[in-house]
């Protein structure tokens, strides 16, 4: 595939922001978490980005999540 064809197929609206843009925002936050939403508030939003900082606060949270049932072994793909 040509890269001419390849941006044109790729539109992202000014807006979004990539993974690398999240993480280094959330690297300027002291917060040792950052959640980054399309709403205002979470009664206007159906998804949110979490970025969790420090490999103590990851595992903290993972095992949060799996004791919750929030998470699932399976992989995602997309």
């Amino acid at each position: 595939m040509s890269t001419d064809t390849l941006r044109s197929a790729s539109v992202r609206e000014p807006s979004r922001r990539t993974v690398a843009q999240l993480i280094a925002a959330a690297q300027r936050d002291t917060d040792s978490v950052s959640i980054f939403m399309d709403g205002c508030t979470a009664g206007d939003t159906e998804a949110a980005i979490f970025v969790v900082k420090g490999p103590e606060e990851i595992a903290y949270l993972r095992a949060v999540c799996e004791r919750q049932g929030l998470l699932s072994s399976k992989t995602v793909v997309g």
